[in-house]
């Protein structure tokens, strides 16, 4: 049985932005939320089971909006900085936060500044007669999107760190910011498909890598779409999955080294069906998750074929990821055997299917 009490207060503490910081300054935030019982906490008695459940749950929308507001703080003075000196832009979030499958109080959330002066098309498209031919180097110009992003972030922003080491993003923290906000200077491409649909999730975004003088496709909206019509169909389940993974990742003391968006995107390919669970089955879909990963461990060509949700690579793309797969399978067996052992503590659970058994047949209210 693994040490559930360090993980549940590890699981508050994100969840909840209880911190050594919080304790020592006596904020008003920590007293409140020291005292606050989320809904998880009260579902059960016993340790893993309270923990599985935790894990999969969403962050209160409160703390999410916060996310969102520390970066529309953001937007607002780049949007007023550009515009003074002529360069138009749009802006766009990305990321787990907008996903609402972030599992920390203070998520990061991800700025996207899109240089509006400007597309670059696919000229294939049907629409594609209806684009203007414009001269300069696109690098150029987002070159001095990022100088000027920079520039505007140290002025209006003085108290906060302004890391401008990354070579895709401006990382902004501390200060008089509750979130650390990423700024990434990047403009709109629009396909061959995009021009068909007319549809956000078909357009894609270029994003400027200072460092080479590159420009590197993305497609975060089609991402976020197929992931959003995953837990559509799974009532939800999909991203409870990808939650709890999550969690199971950042608690582990094995370096499972897989990112965000590859827990996402290997979850985007369980079976919808299974996913689909009623609130007081949730402990089934820790049962569908070994299954899941049970497979494409067993299956290694199939797993290591897998692409993301937008096709733009393979999921496990470097030989150190499949590895990370077997270990995350481990933490999945690890917590399953504990809770069945939690549910029937006088049961001997010596294989696979009596797990199994014992979670798709538990009802926790």
């Amino acid at each position: 049985m693994g040490n559930y009490a360090q993980r549940l207060a590890n699981l508050r503490n994100r969840r909840l932005g209880i911190d050594p910081i919080a304790v020592l300054s006596k904020s008003a935030h920590f007293a409140e939320a020291a005292s606050l019982t989320e809904a998880y906490e009260t579902r059960s008695k016993s340790e893993a089971t309270k923990y599985a459940l935790g894990a999969m749950q969403a962050l209160e929308p409160q703390y999410t909006q916060t996310s969102i507001q520390e970066g529309d703080r953001v937007r607002n003075q780049l949007s007023t900085g550009l515009q003074q000196i002529g360069i138009p832009v749009a802006f766009e979030y990305q990321g787990s936060v907008p996903l609402d499958i972030h599992i920390r109080f203070a998520s990061d959330i991800d700025l996207l500044v899109l240089h509006a002066g400007f597309v670059t098309v696919d000229w294939s498209g049907p629409r594609s007669t209806t684009y203007s031919h414009l001269g300069g180097s696109v690098v150029e110009d987002m070159l001095r999107l990022r100088r000027e992003c920079e520039c505007i972030l140290e002025r209006q922003f003085p108290a906060v760190t302004v890391d401008k080491s990354g070579a895709k993003s401006i990382a902004l923290s501390g200060g008089s910011l509750r979130r650390k906000v990423d700024v990434v200077p990047s403009h709109w491409h629009d396909t061959a498909m995009y021009q068909a649909t007319l549809a956000k999730h078909d357009r894609e975004v270029r994003i400027l890598h200072r460092d080479e003088r590159t420009l590197i496709t993305n497609r975060p909206f089609l991402h976020m779409k197929r992931i959003d019509d995953k837990n559509l169909v799974t009532n939800g389940g999909a991203k409870k999955v990808i939650r709890l993974l999550k969690n199971l990742k950042q608690d582990s003391d094995q370096n499972i080294r897989l990112t965000s968006y590859d827990i996402a995107a290997l979850v985007w390919h369980f079976d919808d069906d299974t996913l689909n669970k009623p609130f007081y089955l949730e402990l089934s879909l820790i049962a569908e998750t070994q299954r899941h990963l049970q497979t494409l461990v067993n299956s290694p060509q199939y797993a290591i074929g897998l692409t993301v949700p937008d096709g733009s690579r393979k999921i496990l793309d470097s030989s150190e990821k499949f590895p990370a797969l077997q270990r995350l399978k481990l933490e999945v067996d690890r917590l399953a055997a504990d809770i069945a052992s939690e549910l029937k503590p006088q049961s001997i659970f010596g294989n696979y299917e009596a797990i199994q058994r014992s979670l798709m047949e538990s009802y926790v209210l």
